[in-house]
């Protein structure tokens, strides 16, 4: 059973909760702190908290799980539900607090109109944003928030504490960590990085990029047949510096856009591998593919990867002011503090003149770093800070505080190698690598291995069986972007099988269709897009399992599907029935299945081609 809230501690305001904190019987409020701490006495904001109850309150708690949202910029307890989600394995005698930093959600969230309108050209609106904010901008950085973390576990009476942070969130609870070592029971740092050493020229970044690319063309025998997929984005660059590609094509919502590739579309394109998979699925073939003139693959993928302008988002979901005024204060930058903006961008070309060109390789070093959004050129119309305030103490000693680092090999945004730097200095610390999986690893679980390794560890100061993390399946790599039927491999007879060649080309193009439908996903919220060669498609659902619709939707020129399918994110299964359409009259009706949680999976299509059987398998695309 849980608990009654507790009553609210004098210092703290009780406010009335959200209604996902209020049915969980969380106890929810403000709690007043200096906006200064230098000058404690003058102007103080609110910290907003949600504290939720063990669900066993006939025992001790044994400690306050804190859970750290990432960004810099997001709400923590906008995110609610995945945190719950997270600790409830290990909530029956632990308390859990979600706090909005400073100038995130709840906690005054930083609104700069210099955004309102537009995003773009990022570097000289967040100048704009600088001046809006003025002096202020100072106190909104990692120091004062995790400070502001412990003003709210001093007035609700928390003892020890199992710190979690993913991202973002990683980097505040290491400052913590350091700051505060006597308060941690726990720690666990989930896709992390470096608090003092980071590269503001990112080529940590893209030396992660290449392995990724690697290792996921790697695990999927059919992608390196064809060669080092790097050596080919090389050989793309090298063609689109002097002649960019261009055409129609579609982008993540399905909205038709005219869209230019060249070096800066690539350099987008790549760099947001650590949120959709569909980079390392789609871009080796699509590259073959533009090689061999077939753009559309190519077109498609840069579409939905690529920044465009508009307004931006509800800061009180994320703070643009807030991440900058964050990463601008914290974070190492391409020149030094003391310089003056005039000569930053001098600075910066200077310096990468100095660096071997094989360090940004295929990229251009100018390149890679001038990405327009949140690249490494953001604060280059941002002041320095006015005074010293480091995420941590000077000197201060990273604790031996029993700690669990968590890291995808195909995360290109807190990369393996700073994690691997985080966990060395943390001195009772394990690395655990998730093989195949991207950026936060246990909050993002949907094949029940992260989550488990977590919980185990918390519980018990150990992460326990952790081959899970080598078990993950692989990215399904596309193997090629067919443009006739004769052009797609035939699926593999099964027993009772009666099917033509033509027929089995057909149910693998079918598949193919559908899986091209699931990856989308992942990035349109529109809910519906069209198929890479015509047709359209759409999905429905807002919990577990998915439905989509599709109308003709064709992967191959030529081949319609059109039908139902349903797939659970959590369990992985795909399972659906498809009516397949192509020239010459060929028709098939499909009941297909497949897993999206196994290695190697094989999928399985039965049913009718022409009035008679048709039942074989393939490798699950």
């Amino acid at each position: 059973m849980i608990a009654p809230p507790p009553a609210a501690p004098q210092a703290v305001q009780q406010s009335s909760c959200p209604h996902f904190a209020a049915v969980r019987h969380a106890l929810c409020g403000y709690l007043r702190v200096p906006l200064d701490r230098r000058r404690p006495g003058r102007r103080t904001i609110r910290i907003y908290f949600e504290d939720y109850p063990r669900r066993d309150s006939s025992r001790p708690a044994i400690s306050t799980i804190v859970s750290i949202e990432g960004g810099p910029g997001y709400s923590t307890t906008a995110d609610r539900a995945s945190r719950v989600a997270l600790s409830r394995p290990i909530s029956a005698r632990r308390n859990l607090l979600l706090v909005d930093l400073r100038g995130t959600g709840r906690s005054g969230a930083l609104d700069c109109p210099a955004f309102k309108h537009h995003i773009l050209p990022y570097p000289k609106l967040a100048g704009r944003c600088a001046r809006q904010l003025g002096f202020e901008r100072n106190f909104y950085d990692t120091s004062q928030s995790v400070q502001d973390i412990e003003a709210v576990l001093v007035a609700l009476h928390a003892g020890k504490v199992d710190l979690y942070g993913d991202s973002y969130g990683s980097y505040a609870a290491q400052a913590f960590a350091l700051r505060y070592p006597w308060r941690l029971r726990s720690l666990v740092l989930d896709s992390t990085y470096q608090v003092t050493g980071s590269d503001p020229f990112f080529r940590d970044l893209l030396a992660r990029s290449r392995i990724a690319l690697r290792l996921a063309c790697a695990r999927r025998p059919p992608c390196m047949a064809h060669g080092d997929p790097v050596a080919a984005l090389a050989r793309l660059l090298h063609r689109v510096r002097r002649h960019p590609i261009a055409g129609w094509t579609h982008n993540a919502d399905g909205q038709r856009v005219f869209q230019w590739v060249n070096e800066d579309a690539l350099v987008q394109t790549v760099g947001s591998g650590y949120l959709y998979l569909g980079v390392y699925r789609d871009l080796p073939a699509a590259i073959r593919a533009a090689a061999n003139g077939d753009t559309q693959p190519l077109l498609r993928l840069v579409a939905e990867t690529v920044i465009t302008d508009g307004p931006e988002s509800d800061p009180s979901g994320f703070s643009e002011a807030l991440y900058l005024s964050v990463v601008c204060h914290d974070y190492p930058q391409p020149w030094p503090f003391s310089a003056p903006m005039s000569a930053r961008l001098a600075i910066t070309r200077a310096r990468l003149r100095t660096m071997p060109a094989s360090a940004f390789f295929p990229f251009r070093g100018f390149a890679w770093i001038d990405y327009p959004y949140e690249g490494g050129l953001q604060c280059l119309h941002w002041p320095s800070p006015a005074f010293p305030d480091p995420p941590a103490p000077p000197h201060a000693a990273y604790p031996r505080v029993p700690t669990l680092v968590l890291g995808g090999d195909l995360d290109n945004i807190t990369p393996l190698e700073d994690a691997r730097v985080v966990a060395h200095r943390f001195p009772n610390s394990r690395l655990v690598v998730i093989q195949n999986q991207l950026h936060v690893e246990a909050l993002a679980d949907n094949f029940d291995c992260p989550e488990h390794i977590y919980a185990h560890f918390v519980a018990s100061l150990s992460p326990g069986n952790t081959s899970c993390a080598r078990r993950t399946p692989e990215v399904r790599v596309v193997d090629s972007f067919p443009l006739r039927l004769d052009q797609v491999p035939p699926a593999t007879p099964d027993v009772g099988d009666r099917s033509t060649l033509r027929e089995r080309r057909a149910a693998v193009a079918a598949a193919d269709s559908v899986a091209d439908a699931l990856q989308r996903w992942w990035v349109n919220y529109s809910g519906v897009d069209h198929g890479l060669r015509g047709g359209s498609w759409s999905y429905t659902g807002s919990g577990d399992v998915t439905t989509f619709h599709f109308h003709r939707a064709a992967f191959v020129p030529g081949v319609g599907v059109s039908g139902r399918v349903r797939w659970s994110y959590s369990l992985g299964w795909v399972r659906g029935t498809v009516t397949v359409t192509a020239s010459g009259g060929l028709r098939e009706r499909l009941h297909l299945r497949w897993s999206e949680q196994v290695r190697a999976a094989v999928g399985h299509l039965r049913g009718t081609a022409d009035g008679h059987p048709i039942s074989v398998r393939l490798l699950a695309p």
